[in-house]
């Protein structure tokens, strides 16, 4: 039996999105450079993704999302996007780990690699990852957020760094570990519809009703308004 699997990326400033039957790349497309437009170009894009590759969203088995950690407003319309169409067709939707998705790009020579997305404020998300039983990249130690300067004057000298934050800290790496291209760094659809369409092979699911993004930090309007509600 045959799998269709959508996978949406809009996480960062640049997004994309990707159809997959089985483990083979259908069609991919590249969304706008600015995360703010995703709320916009979206659902066009899919659109066409879709026309082109003459599937229709109802036969789309299985639409992974992108779920974080990332941008606010990006990870919030892809999230949606796919939550809204798991519930109108049936269909499975599937939350993947953005940091995951980039280590899935990672040469297959390179074992063990850092992620690392930007937290704003000199923060930095970190996850660390491993390749487990058949190649498969696992989660050490799971995310968090630490002061850049500090996780960046600590790091050995062995260490493998990517990420979309390496764009902001490339020089100070470079001096310390070996950081990988440029083109390594983001997190691809394809990726993150391969990572779904493992999860749902395996029985995983996700609901469709509380799947929501993974921020590192609530949002600066959040923190206003609580700022306003307890006072100083």
């Amino acid at each position: 039996m045959t799998m269709w699997t959508v996978g949406i990326e809009t996480s960062c400033r640049e997004g994309s999105i990707a159809l997959l039957l089985d483990d083979d790349l259908v069609a991919a497309r590249t969304l706008s450079g600015d995360g703010r437009r995703h709320a916009r170009s979206l659902v066009d894009e899919l659109q066409c993704l879709l026309r082109d590759a003459r599937v229709a969203p109802r036969d789309c088995d299985v639409i992974a999302v992108s779920s974080g950690p990332g941008s606010f407003t990006g990870l919030r319309v892809g999230v949606v996007c796919a939550k809204t169409w798991a519930f109108a067709t049936g269909r499975t939707v599937i939350g993947v780990d953005t940091l995951l998705a980039v280590a899935e790009g990672v040469p297959d020579a390179i074992h063990d690699v850092d992620v690392i997305v930007d937290a704003q404020r000199g923060e930095i998300g970190v996850g660390r990852y491993r390749r487990g039983e058949g190649g498969f990249w696992q989660l050490e130690d799971g995310r968090r957020m630490v002061s850049a300067a500090d996780w960046i004057r600590d790091l050995p000298p062995d260490r493998v760094v990517t990420g979309p934050a390496v764009d902001i800290y490339r020089d100070q790496l470079a001096q310390i570990v070996q950081v990988l291209p440029e083109s390594l760094c983001r997190p691809a659809a394809s990726a993150v519809a391969r990572i779904g369409r493992r999860r749902v092979l395996r029985g995983e699911r996700d609901d469709v009703w509380s799947l929501e993004p993974v921020y590192l930090r609530r949002s600066a309007a959040e923190e206003r308004a609580e700022q306003q509600t307890t006072g100083p």
